[in-house]
């Protein structure tokens, strides 16, 4: 039995059931006829906020799901009914939880009001806590027995990245990449380094180079740590390492850059950039920032690290789990419609939109072969550029080359690691000490215990 506590010691502790404590052996994954099945249809009731995410280039999927004839419906349970943004709610709780996403949380919890879970928190870092303490069933039962669908169908990196004690508790239904990149001839061209590598290089940098453009010690900040935070924290041992030499190694190298402004200030674009972030999400958008680029020149080195974890697979993926409280014929049902969502014909063009006409990319789909086909859809026409006028010099009507198709791939390949959103509150505690050392307030050895004293009480609390 696992206890589940995610807001105090004070609070009520809820048991999860475990996932061996389920008993699958009368519940096949095989798709079983139920269209003859005396009675209704059995209900999947899925939390939301306001509305759900399942959309595809117009298509509702739920609708798509319900309309089928497999004895199941979803029924939709929205946690902000009623909520208008142009309200004046007034001061954010004390505890930095909202009422709806504590009753989502409750309602987890407790079990046997949900069946399908998205991560639809307004803090999508309580989605990860909750799939830490076992509130999520784990999913490789239901993929290592389907018949329509393996693992070697899906990037099985990505679903690496998300596992939790070695058991995939979410499918992530879509991925991006989070990284930094720079010219070989300021980062070499190893495919990782330490943070120790990094300031050798930086410390050869030509004289005013910059990182993302700035040389503040806040924008510095921006690039190199605040976006990997959760790479300090292990979930899985409910520990947290913020009073590691790295990480004060870190703190002291923001610290050497010039004062904080406390304003926005321009980018520099005269001076040479010798790292810069670099958020992957789609073909076009990769083909619209690279196209004059020679990729010879090149190098997507990503974040620094002991372990040299590189690039991460960026957070929120879309996530959806099932709840480890449903029944196991709820569970088989609810596995149905995360099977249709990680099917061809809903990750082909995964707009994920509820206007047919919007095509944007927002992130790459998990399915190895609509990833495969949408990439040849484009590089396959990438001579078509050559004679298509540029339109204001930008390459709306531009596609992308095999060359870059490839470069994708090898990023991809190459990354282990996926870097998950933190709760506000644990961003909060961790920015606030970081801002104080830039005010000359404290010390990095100071600010590093101060953050792993206030942030291991929170971990071990939840976790």
């Amino acid at each position: 039995m696992t206890v589940f506590s995610l807001f105090s010691c004070n609070d009520s502790k809820t048991s999860i059931k475990s996932n061996k404590e389920i008993d699958h052996s009368e519940a096949p994954i095989e798709t079983e006829d139920l269209s003859n099945s005396p009675g209704d249809d059995i209900v999947l009731t899925m939390g939301i906020m306001v509305e759900h995410p399942f959309y595809l280039n117009g298509r509702d999927l739920v609708e798509e799901f319900n309309d089928k004839d497999n004895g199941y419906k979803i029924v939709l349970k929205d946690y902000a009914e009623g909520f208008d943004p142009t309200d004046d709610f007034g001061p954010p709780p004390t505890d930095g939880i909202l009422d709806w996403d504590r009753e989502l949380t409750l309602d987890i919890m407790k079990g046997e009001v949900l069946d399908i879970i998205p991560n639809c928190f307004t803090n999508q870092g309580r989605f990860n806590i909750l799939a830490e303490k076992g509130a999520f069933e784990n999913l490789d039962y239901f993929i290592d027995n389907d018949d329509k669908i393996t693992k070697g169908e899906l990037f099985e990196n990505v679903l690496q990245a998300c596992e939790i004690n070695n058991e995939l508790r979410f499918m992530p239904l879509s991925f991006s990449i989070d990284t930094l990149l720079g010219n070989k001839k300021y980062v070499g061209t190893k495919t990782s380094w330490t943070f120790d590598e990094m300031k050798e290089y930086w410390e050869k940098a030509p004289e005013g180079s910059t990182i993302s453009g700035h040389r503040n010690e806040d924008y510095v900040y921006y690039t190199l740590l605040r976006g990997i935070l959760s790479s300090f924290i292990d979930y899985d041992k409910a520990e947290c390492h913020f009073d590691s030499d790295e990480f004060i190694n870190i703190l002291d190298f923001l610290d050497s850059f010039d004062d904080y402004t406390g304003y926005k200030e321009e980018i520099d674009y005269n001076s040479p950039t010798f790292l810069r972030n670099c958020v992957i999400y789609g073909f076009k958008e990769f083909h619209s920032e690279f196209y004059k680029t020679s990729f010879d020149d090149i190098n997507f080195i990503g974040y620094p690290s002991n372990n040299k974890s590189g690039s991460y697979f960026g957070s929120p993926l879309n996530q959806v789990a099932i709840s480890a409280l449903s029944s196991a014929e709820k569970q088989k049902g609810a596995w149905e419609f995360i099977r249709m969502l990680i099917s061809y014909d809903c990750q082909y063009n995964n707009g994920f939109s509820k206007d047919k006409n919007i095509k944007s990319e927002y992130a790459f789909p998990i399915n190895k072969k609509a990833f495969e086909d949408m990439g040849k859809d484009q590089y396959s026409k990438a001579d078509e550029e050559l004679n298509a006028p540029f339109l204001n010099d930008e390459p709306e009507n531009r596609y992308l080359t095999k060359k870059e198709y490839d470069r994708i791939v090898d990023i991809i390949k190459n990354t282990q690691k996926l870097n998950i959103d933190l709760e506000d509150d644990i961003f909060e505690i961790i920015n606030d000490e970081i801002f104080a050392m830039f005010r000359k307030e404290k010390s990095s050895n100071e600010i590093a215990a101060n953050i792993q004293n206030r942030v291991q009480l929170l971990i071990s609390e939840r976790v």
